[in-house]
């Protein structure tokens, strides 16, 4: 399968779990005779599901957070902050 990229994988990873969540929480709910334990492991199960997709749907930066450089005897730290201020 040439098609399943690194990225394309990335981008299906969370519907795939996100589906798999929902399913799981309908099952839950249309069982019948099901305990209140199984009822509330099977919706938190759900819900885990649900929002580990959501994380990995969030963008992510490969970029640093900040950096250090020496200046004589100063050191000087740039946040993405502190860049975006100097701008204005």
């Amino acid at each position: 399968m040439k098609s399943l990229t690194p990225e394309v994988i990335r981008a299906i990873t969370p519907m795939f779990m996100a589906t798999i969540g929902a399913v799981i929480g309908v099952a839950v709910l249309v069982s019948p005779k099901i305990t209140d334990a199984k009822w509330s492991a099977g919706l938190g199960l759900a819900g885990t599901a649900i929002a580990g997709a959501a994380g990995l749907a969030q963008t992510s930066k490969n970029e640093p957070d900040f950096s250090v450089s020496k200046q004589g005897d100063n050191l000087k730290v740039e946040t993405p902050s502190s860049e975006q201020a100097d701008g204005h």
